[in-house]
């Protein structure tokens, strides 16, 4: 097969071996699949995939058909349209995926969208409900909020009825965000919108002590992002006066067994709202699989607003 190949800190089209599919898995012939940090990173050698998973083919997130399926695979059948995650090796033009890290694509929505949904509300929710705690009607700043990350967590609070606040450096961008129902600002406004009972950090470790001071009392961090930075100062003594808690996580390496729990929450609670009209997926640009290099590029480049998607 023909597959996204990581050599010298450069991507390029390549050729690797067929995946070959396990008794639990499906194999998924690939249409569409996201662009992410991880991404990136994984290219300049800075986030190996797991083991046992190609460390020189980068991709997190799938959609497509599916080709073949283990004996052991429950509720999928030859020919149906799934998205997923997976540690890695999505961005070729066969992917395997554990049975129960897929979802059918939803009624209404196209592979492209497929391609770019899942790794962003899937780290969105599980940041927000799981690891923050968010709660109805709550204030909620999303530090780097143009991002795909950033703009499926402002669909998910207002569903929550959530106050969004949505900090974006690139002003062009505010019309679009106050379009999907958040309150844009510029980065060094955030104190006067304050105090926020949940903070989601997309930019990195020098905010950290600015999230701090202009949270709630007993508000929550959960940090997701570390572009910016991954070190930083912070003074203990306002954690421990506004009773606060700090949350970080990635999703990429944990088991099957997490992954799946997840997903099911997720095709429980969120996928539902998606036919409601509540849960766009905004798309920055597309780019055929063979013009790769210049969708890194674009993803690289400051001052996109949503998703890069490669198609097969």
């Amino acid at each position: 097969m023909r597959a996204v190949v990581i050599a010298d800190k450069q991507v390029q089209v390549g050729e690797a071996p067929d995946p070959i599919c396990g008794s639990e898995e499906l194999l998924i012939e690939v249409k569409a699949a996201g662009l992410n940090a991880a991404d990136i990173s994984q290219k300049n050698g800075l986030y190996p995939a797991p083991p046992g998973i190609p460390q020189e083919i980068p991709g997190l997130e799938i959609a497509g058909i599916v080709k073949e399926m283990g004996n052991q695979v429950a509720g999928f059948s030859i020919g149906d349209t799934v998205m997923g995650i997976v540690g890695g090796a999505a961005q070729a033009e066969l992917c395997k995926i554990h049975f129960t890290n897929a979802v059918p694509v939803p009624k209404g929505m196209d592979l492209i969208s497929a391609g770019g949904f899942c790794e962003t509300y899937f780290t969105a929710y599980d940041a927000l409900v799981r690891q923050a705690n968010l709660q109805w009607s709550e204030k909620l700043l999303i530090n780097g909020a143009a991002g795909g990350v950033g703009l499926s967590a402002i669909a998910l609070g207002r569903t929550m009825n959530a106050q969004v606040i949505a900090s974006a450096r690139h002003s062009e961008h505010h019309e679009n965000l106050r379009q999907l129902g958040a309150v844009p600002i510029l980065p060094d406004d955030l104190k006067q919108f304050g105090p926020y009972d949940v903070i989601l950090e997309l930019v990195g470790a020098p905010n950290l002590q600015n999230d701090l001071t202009n949270l709630a009392m007993e508000g929550r961090i959960s940090v997701i992002g570390i572009a910016a930075g991954a070190r930083t100062e912070i003074d203990l003594r306002t954690l421990m006066s506004k009773r606060s808690r700090i949350f970080g996580s990635t999703l990429r390496a944990r088991s099957t067994h997490a992954k799946a729990l997840l997903v099911r929450e997720l095709e429980t609670h969120v996928l539902p709202l998606y036919g409601q009209g509540k849960l766009p997926v905004t798309i920055a640009a597309t780019y055929p699989f063979s013009e790769v290099q210049r969708a890194y590029d674009k993803f690289a480049r400051p001052g996109k607003m949503g998703k890069i998607i490669l198609t097969f």
